[in-house]
């Protein structure tokens, strides 16, 4: 494990997700763009935009297995230089004018597949990176860099892409993982503990099940990660439901764009702040209780607001609190993952998060049929605080932030 923050490796992983963001972030502009243009279809973006989700929720526990057992730097590079070329041929068969829907789908579904092998093997690799005392400050700086990315990027995508051109777009994409590529290649990766083992469908199974026994037989596992998908459940619902919000408090589609703005720049500012200063184990413990009960009180409020200022100004500061909490929590959880097989537990959060955000939309839409939505996104925020109060309540949550 590395002594300081700052180091050589923590660097290089780190600008080379920031620039794959940058190219990732135009491409899904672009080929959006492209898509709706080519089409008119609304149905079809959202299949697009859905693949990665349901590719991540029926491989994410397998292929995190598979990450513990393999040289995580080749699946890092390789999976960048894949996602690479598969932009690069998109872009060249736009530039021509060859490319269709079909084929865009099956590109997306090609490049779902690399990230479900690359976040997991990245997100393991960040925590041998990273100072077990400074993995909020760690998170934080990761958080921020991808905050700052698609803030600033949401801004000037559009006037990017008409400027360029959707073709050229996609090719920036594809140069931007190969670049990414060449300099993970200098990053330091230690071995895991199953690395070099032979990969066996068997074998992989027989992680699966251990990650779950590991996880309800770790004390503190088995009381973070229900509390992370009950987060996700009731927390994805309104993010994916802010348009349909909106249209029904009277606002218009400005409003809408400055409410994610804001929303965004809460978090921002948080995490940058995370990343500036260390906390000490007390006032991390404190600041993430603070984070989450304030974070939801701050909603009920904003949900009720009719108005546009205060609303805006009370999500700000519920997604500022929100990042905070979020931050924190994260952070002990990453730490409190067995070293052995952090990759198959990762996988199989990262499926059951993702498959709590598809349920939490369809749960909150169907509600939103029914009632306002408003009163649906503050029930939501309200049933969430028992479960928060009895976290932070929990000894072992306590003892945990308090000793790393």
């Amino acid at each position: 494990m590395q002594r300081k923050l700052w180091n050589k490796d923590f660097l290089l992983l780190l600008q080379g997700n920031a620039i794959s963001d940058i190219g990732d972030l135009l491409y899904s502009v672009a080929i959006g763009y492209w898509v709706y243009e080519k089409t008119g279809s609304s149905a079809l973006m959202g299949v697009m935009s859905s693949i990665s989700m349901f590719v991540t929720m029926f491989l994410s526990p397998f292929t995190g297995s598979i990450v513990d057992k393999i040289s995580r730097r080749w699946i890092i590079v390789g999976m960048d230089v894949l996602r690479g070329l598969i932009m690069l041929v998109l872009g060249a068969l736009a530039w021509t004018d060859a490319l269709s829907v079909p084929m865009v789908l099956l590109a997306a579904f090609a490049a779902s597949l690399c990230s479900v092998f690359f976040n997991p093997a990245v997100n393991t690799l960040m925590i041998d990176l990273i100072p077990h005392d400074d993995m909020v400050r760690g998170q934080s700086v990761f958080s921020a860099s991808n905050a700052l990315i698609n803030l600033v990027g949401k801004a000037f995508s559009g006037v990017l892409v008409a400027f360029l051109g959707v073709p050229l777009i996609v090719v920036l994409n594809g140069a931007s993982y190969l670049i990414s590529a060449v300099t993970e290649m200098f990053i330091r990766v230690p071995r895991t503990v199953q690395q070099g083992e032979r990969v066996t469908v068997r074998g992989v199974l027989t992680d699966f099940g251990k990650a779950i026994k590991s996880i309800f037989s770790n004390r503190c596992l088995k009381l973070f990660v229900p509390f992370a998908l009950l987060l996700n459940l009731l927390g994805a619902g309104p993010i994916s439901l802010m348009l349909p919000f909106c249209m029904e408090k009277g606002f218009t589609m400005d409003m809408y764009g400055y409410l994610l703005s804001v929303q965004v720049a809460g978090s921002l500012l948080c995490v940058l702040v995370l990343g500036i200063f260390k906390l000490k184990p007390k006032a991390r413990f404190s600041l993430m209780c603070i984070g989450f009960i304030g974070s939801q009180t701050l909603c009920v409020l904003a949900f009720f607001t009719k108005d546009f200022l205060p609303m805006a100004v009370l999500l700000f500061l519920a997604s500022l609190l929100n990042a905070a909490g979020n931050s924190i929590f994260t952070a002990a959880l990453m730490l409190a993952l067995p070293e052995e097989n952090r990759g198959a537990i990762l996988g199989f959060i990262d499926a059951a998060c993702v498959g709590g955000c598809a349920l939490s939309a369809v749960i909150y839409g169907i509600l939103g049929d029914i009632f306002p939505l408003y009163l649906v996104f503050a029930a939501g925020s309200l049933v969430s605080l028992p479960f928060a109060l009895y976290l932070f309540r929990h000894r072992d949550t306590r003892e945990f932030i308090l000793t790393h």
